[in-house]
């Protein structure tokens, strides 16, 4: 009898856990998932002591995820601005990985180091957007 209650038991939970994995029904989706949204466009750039590598980036419109690697012995920033966009990384420290998500719209907009004057020692590029 206690084995047919457990059984039971189970049996009623699983039933639970697919009724909440299917939703309230009825209605479209709030949030479509990421591929019905279109993914993100990912760019690596390192950041040096003191550079961008690539310096120069040609890129879509759209949501872009940038990747950021610090290759350099100082902690760097990453901030675009330019076309009402102003953005920027938290510090990347030496060795270590960021990240930067934004939406850029087609304009050509300025990429540089916002730490100390890295900007004046070369930490600067520009992302054309088409």
């Amino acid at each position: 009898m206690k084995s047919m209650r457990s059984v039971v038991g189970l049996l009623s939970l699983a039933g639970l856990l697919a009724l909440a994995a299917c939703g309230s029904g009825g209605g479209e989706a709030k949030n479509p998932p990421p591929q019905a949204q279109g993914m993100a466009q990912e760019v690596k750039v390192d950041m040096g002591d003191y550079f961008y590598e690539p310096s120069q980036l040609t890129i879509k419109a759209g949501q872009v995820h940038f990747v950021l690697t610090n290759v350099g012995k100082t902690a760097h920033r990453f901030a675009i601005t330019g076309n009402g966009v102003k953005v920027s990384s938290r510090n990347v420290g030496a060795g270590r990985e960021g990240t930067l998500d934004v939406e850029l719209a087609p304009g050509t907009y300025k990429m540089g180091c916002t730490l100390g004057d890295h900007e004046a020692r070369g930490s600067v590029g520009q992302i054309v957007v088409q």
